[in-house]
């Protein structure tokens, strides 16, 4: 793999953050089997020296087969692009985050955007973790995890129904998420869940598994396992952590905290 094939390979994985050189799960296009094939038969040093560049960016390459994880082809490699703990990687901003989310009915400012993302990122951890009882660690059971959009939706619905409305706002630290969250009419809330999957999609972190009907990925499945410890356990409650994370998020945000 020379400079100009290391650069093809960093770009794809930048854009995709996996490459499969085969998979039993979806087709596989040419472009990606030959990224796949220069990751493989890159000889050590310039390896290496990939893994270093990345790491100055705060990213790692993983490298599964199917000995490593469930859902990889007998035979197959897969090459994620992951966030390594507690860095931020300086080119994976909130623009198009925030782009996305405006572009729900009712979702009218950055701050509007950015509450609503947080607040559907962790209902979506509790329907993927706390609803089927698996710990953050379980990342074999990602295979597992389809759900259909309308069933996100619901759960979306449900709980803003059943929780967030009932709140006596007078009782709140502040009511900034409160009126942030119950100001979206019905269609305007379906517009937000279908922009919020689209974004993850987008992101590598869900699988577009049939019409409608979404799987997490592996690569979330791994972020999760390899970053839940030390960055999301000791905010959260220790029992039934998701579930009570939406809580939180109404509850507890002071009014001069913006949302990431």
């Amino acid at each position: 793999m020379n400079n100009s094939e290391m650069g093809r390979v960093h770009a794809w994985l930048l854009r995709h953050r996996i490459v499969e050189s085969r998979s039993e799960r979806r087709s596989v296009g040419k472009e990606e089997r030959e990224i796949a094939g220069l990751l493989l038969n890159a000889d050590y040093a310039v390896r290496r020296q990939f893994e270093e560049i990345l790491d100055g960016q705060g990213l790692q390459l993983v490298t599964l087969t199917s000995l490593d994880a469930k859902g990889v082809a007998s035979g197959a490699t897969v090459f994620m692009l992951a966030r390594k703990p507690d860095s931020a990687a300086p080119f994976w901003g909130t623009e198009r985050l925030v782009i996305r989310m405006m572009q729900s009915k009712g979702i009218n400012t950055e701050t509007e955007a950015r509450t609503w993302f947080t607040q559907l990122w962790f209902l979506l951890l509790d329907l993927l973790y706390t609803r089927k009882n698996r710990s953050p660690n379980a990342m074999q059971d990602w295979v597992d995890t389809s759900f259909i959009k309308e069933v996100f939706i619901d759960s979306v619905k449900d709980y803003l129904n059943d929780q967030v409305r009932k709140i006596d706002p007078s009782t709140l630290e502040t009511d900034r998420v409160y009126r942030i969250l119950t100001g979206l009419k019905e269609g305007g809330i379906a517009m937000a869940c279908n922009a919020f999957l689209e974004l993850m999609v987008d992101a590598g972190l869900l699988e577009e598994v049939g019409e409608e009907t979404y799987r997490q990925s592996l690569l979330f499945a791994y972020e999760m396992k390899n970053n839940f410890d030390r960055q999301l356990k000791p905010l959260l409650p220790a029992q039934d952590p998701f579930g009570a994370a939406t809580e939180i998020l109404v509850e507890r945000t002071d009014e001069d905290t913006e949302v990431d």
